[in-house]
């Protein structure tokens, strides 16, 4: 099983769920953040690069558990109906998840994926 986060424009959020609805994810965590996103600037001197922060934007963050089958289709999914076109668009982390257990019924690892 995986952990699969990825940050999205608020006004995404309706695409990505149903696009991982369709690929049969049951649920998602959906988490309201604000981004501080990093522009980078080219000094005149020596060709150095210098960092400057940008403003707060707010973003949604949504993360699913999934079989390890699903991992590729919710990645593909959250690339075509995640971007909104901006600079400002985020990644997609992936993690191995060696346990997941359903509180209200016990279920295990796949079990608790597909209640």
């Amino acid at each position: 099983m995986f952990s699969i986060e990825a940050t999205v424009k608020p006004f995404k959020l309706d695409d990505v769920r149903e696009a991982l609805a369709d690929l049969g994810v049951g649920g998602m965590t959906v988490t309201e953040i604000l981004r501080q996103v990093v522009s980078q600037k080219t000094s005149r001197r020596f060709s150095d690069s210098e960092m400057a922060l940008g403003d707060l934007t707010p973003h949604i963050q949504v993360r699913v558990v999934v079989c390890d089958w699903l991992v590729e289709p919710v990645i593909e999914a959250l690339c075509i109906y995640g971007p909104s076109g901006k600079l400002d668009d985020s990644l997609i982390t992936v993690s191995w998840v060696e346990s997941v257990v359903r509180i209200r019924t016990g279920d295990k690892n796949d079990d608790a994926l597909s209640t």
